[in-house]
């Protein structure tokens, strides 16, 4: 069944029970469906068809959800974009999957058939007539393209059928046993995936789906408090946040479940997570964009494990894989291979034999090669031991370093760039540079260049680079440097932080700039 089956059966089986919480107010699965039928009704009129790429480039409300169940009901490629892009990066997503709609900034969607800005399409679908059109969809048929940073740092399009979508969804939920009665907070994007499943776990649910934004930091123990919420999928900073906040406040609530995935909150923040919501547990998890969910643990094996990503979710298989790709015995390290149901089918316009990812086995289907290291126990239980060099999580999106250094290389008067690895995904990042600019001036470049996300914390201004014995910008040896300088600067609290450090240094007469 198309994925569109989901908010069909919850439409029909729960009219009256709450869907969304959005900054507008409230809406019910009925009330949200009419808002689909809107937007299904403005799709086709915008021409778009069956197959076609939709990208929009608006934040996460009703207007983004309706969106997305209209697009996969007529057929459409839904392809989500975080609004903090350029428009020089939401340019290279419309123009790599050809959209036929991009709902985005005027010059960021010019090479699309058609481009509507976020604001004047809500205003339109909330006059469109309902319409009831659904596409016949089959199974292998594309729903969804999630960008996604590479090794390569161009971001790339995962392409997800509704096939492994609904595996992904029905096996996450699974482990995880989202309910009709729970109330699921979401301060995440909706343009990424971990985001964007939270709908779609609440819909397979009936859940509801509570959308709050970075700047309601202060008020969100009020908002967990108001409408019940049940369910926190986590980053660190939010888990900090939380425990901070709920330790001063002390108010009854009814969180259950927290969960996690990517970059995971220290125990210690756990800790104190967890006795400040009493009843609560917490479920962490791996994965990436490429197969959504690879791991679950069980929220009862937490305390024994704390450092375990659980076991594989159901129709999904993993192996550790060593350099000559022969499967490694539990306990060593290797590179973290999955197959099954969830492994999407590969990256967008990608040749197959250029994809270094996916690799295709001789019964036909695909393996994951994540890049990952990692390692199974004797019980099946993975442990993630680190990610690829060059790709980190940072503010809950996934990029590579290599994507920040291109940007600063790229501008006149930049001879050489290194971010090296942040220790953890609320760490600051630093970008050194070999230049004959002020860290001021390659600091206004790079807000033109990149989105929030990508913007480091500190410019660094070296003499010269330290490089490797094949003359390429050594990245360990930047990363040494700029650690033995770190012990007076200021360490970041929050993802939003500045960070400097001391031009003694640098041994540069430029001193480092906060970006």
């Amino acid at each position: 069944m198309p994925v569109s089956e989901l908010f069909a059966r919850a439409r029909a089986e729960r009219p009256g029970n709450l869907a969304l919480v959005d900054a507008t107010g409230p809406l019910t699965y009925a009330e949200l469906g009419t808002e689909t039928d809107r937007a299904a009704g403005w799709l086709r009129g915008q021409g778009v068809g069956p197959g076609e790429r939709v990208v929009y480039a608006g934040g996460g409300d009703r207007t983004f959800l309706a969106l997305l169940w209209a697009a996969l009901r007529i057929g459409a490629v839904f392809v989500p974009v975080h609004p903090d892009l350029t428009d020089s990066q939401i340019d290279h997503i419309v123009r790599d999957c050809t959209a036929a709609l991009a709902v985005c900034p005027p010059g960021a969607g010019d090479s699309a058939r058609k481009t509507v800005e976020v604001e004047r399409a809500a205003r339109e679908i909330a006059h469109t007539p309902a319409d009831h059109t659904a596409a016949e969809v089959a199974e292998d048929d594309v729903a969804l393209l999630i960008y996604t940073s590479g090794t390569t740092g161009r971001p790339k399009g995962v392409v997800c059928p509704h096939r492994q979508i609904l595996a992904a969804v029905r096996a996450v939920n699974a482990g995880l046993g989202y309910r009709a009665d729970d109330v699921v907070l979401c301060r995440l994007p909706l343009s990424f995936d971990y985001g964007l499943y939270q709908a779609l776990l609440c819909t397979l649910a009936g859940s509801a789906l509570v959308l709050t934004s970075r700047g309601g930091d202060v008020g969100l123990i009020r908002a967990i408090e108001r409408h019940g919420v049940t369910v926190i999928p986590l980053v660190p900073s939010l888990a900090q946040i939380l425990g901070l906040l709920q330790k001063k406040l002390r108010r009854a609530t009814g969180v259950r479940l927290f969960t996690n995935t990517g970059a995971r909150p220290s125990p210690a923040v756990m800790r104190e997570l967890l006795d400040a919501f009493p009843g609560s547990v917490f479920a962490s998890m791996y994965g990436m964009t490429e197969c959504k969910r690879i791991s679950v643990l069980d929220p009862a094996l937490y305390e024994r494990h704390p450092d375990s990503v659980g076991r594989a979710i159901p129709g999904v298989r993993v192996r550790i894989a060593g350099p000559d790709g022969d499967t490694l015995p539990p306990g060593e390290v290797g590179e973290i291979v999955v197959r099954g149901e969830t492994v999407m089918a590969g990256y967008w316009g990608v040749p197959l034999e250029r994809q270094s990812r996916y690799v295709r086995r001789d019964d036909g289907s695909l393996e994951l090669r994540t890049g990952d290291q990692g390692r199974l126990d004797a019980d099946g239980l993975l442990y993630f031991v680190g990610r690829d060099d060059d790709v980190i999580k940072r503010r809950g999106v996934r990029m590579g370093l290599s994507e920040i250094e291109l940007a600063a290389e790229r501008i006149p008067g930049v001879y050489a760039a290194v971010a090296p690895r942040p220790a953890d995904e609320d760490a600051p990042l630093l970008l050194a540079v070999q230049t004959d600019l002020a860290p001021h001036e390659v600091r206004a470049a790079l807000v033109r260049r990149l989105d929030p996300a990508r913007r480091p914390d500190g410019i660094v201004p070296l003499d010269t680079m330290p490089l490797t014995a094949n003359g390429k910008p050594d990245r360990a040896a930047v990363a040494l440097l700029l650690h033995a300088g770190a012990g007076t600067a200021p360490s970041a609290a929050a993802p939003t932080a500045a960070t400097t450090v001391p031009a003694a240094l640098t041994g540069s007469s430029h001193g480092p700039v906060a970006v």
